[in-house]
């Protein structure tokens, strides 16, 4: 295909892409702002993977599926340069061409495998790990990224064993385009402990010792929770509702943190308070209250965790309706 037609292709495609995604965040957006449809059968439940159902104060957030305190003022520790990777400790890895690479094993090959180990990141105060971002040259599971984290300068028995951070759907994802052998990943710190220091260490592997695996750049965003915020449903009103049954809410609550869930009223009435994964919500009269909302408070006195909801909702039964044959005489 000549050159010139090849690039025209590229130019339309890339126009196609961009209409795409205008379509996808208009559609998006009106998704925000319709009113939600009559809800149906017997359970209602948000994984907040989007904010259509949520009213939010300024200090909650969505996250991956998560809902949490906010993180304020978030900091980033980027390393993308051969400057940055050459503050640390190789093992058949070089840095070279702003990145860090498999090292060439003395016969116009690469090693197979190979290890780096960065410097100590001290963020000057115990901060919550939030997410992390690494893009490299190689398939997926060419490069595995570990962390460790303590509360000293230098690494010690009180520090914590090199961990990966725990790979949930929605959290994590690595994305491999062929064309171009690079591969990005992105997670949450899930699993990796707050503190003041990190260290994190790559280590590589390859099938190929033609092929050139290498950590182009790594990104750890990190930061402080508010010490407290909110975040409140829009009215659950179930069609043919007979009665109103359970609570359902799957927390995370780490120490010196709480969350509290309460039951509402659709004018905002308080309910119940504090309950919790299957309480009995059989009191509240359907008929005088066809609508319910939830509540969730969320609390701190570590500024460095969050608690977590990963799921909530309501359960209840519903009325059979009966559907009588009707004879038309014309």
């Amino acid at each position: 295909m000549p050159t010139v037609l090849r690039n025209l292709l590229k130019i339309a495609f890339a126009g196609l892409i961009a209409c795409s995604l205008i379509l996808v965040s208009r559609y998006t957006a009106s998704l925000a702002e319709k009113p939600p449809e009559g809800i149906q059968g017997g359970a209602w439940t948000d994984d907040f993977l989007s904010e259509q159902w949520l009213q939010k104060q300024d200090n909650t957030q969505l996250d991956s599926g998560h809902l949490q305190l906010k993180l304020l003022e978030p900091q980033h520790w980027l390393q993308t340069w051969t400057a940055h990777f050459a503050v640390g400790e190789f093992f058949q890895t070089e840095a070279i061409s702003d990145s860090v690479r498999l090292a060439p094993d003395g016969t116009s090959q690469y090693f197979t495998s190979g290890a780096y180990t960065s410097l100590v990141l001290n963020a000057g105060k115990k901060v919550d790990w939030a997410s992390a971002r690494w893009t490299f040259a190689g398939v997926p599971n060419s490069l595995l990224v570990e962390f460790r984290t303590g509360n000293t300068p230098t690494p010690d028995a009180a520090w914590t064993d090199w961990t990966s951070p725990e790979m949930k759907i929605n959290e994590s994802y690595c994305i491999h385009i062929i064309d171009s052998y690079q591969t990005e990943c992105l997670t949450n710190m899930g699993g990796i402990a707050s503190s003041p220091f990190i260290q994190y260490r790559a280590s590589f592997s390859s099938d190929d010792p033609l092929k050139i695996v290498a950590l182009n750049d790594i990104d750890l965003l990190y930061g402080l929770h508010p010490v407290s915020g909110t975040a409140t449903t829009v009215g659950i009103a179930p069609l043919d509702l007979r009665e109103w049954q359970t609570l359902v809410i799957t927390p995370t609550v780490p120490s010196n943190t709480t969350l509290i869930v309460d039951v509402l009223a659709a004018d905002g009435t308080v309910m119940l308070q504090d309950i919790h994964n299957g309480d009995n919500l059989a009191s509240i009269d359907p008929r005088t209250y066809p609508a319910l909302q939830l509540r969730t408070i969320l609390t701190t006195q570590d500024s460095s965790l969050s608690p977590d909801l990963d799921l909530w909702g309501l359960r209840w039964t519903v009325t059979h309706r009966l559907y009588l044959a009707v004879v038309v005489r014309y």
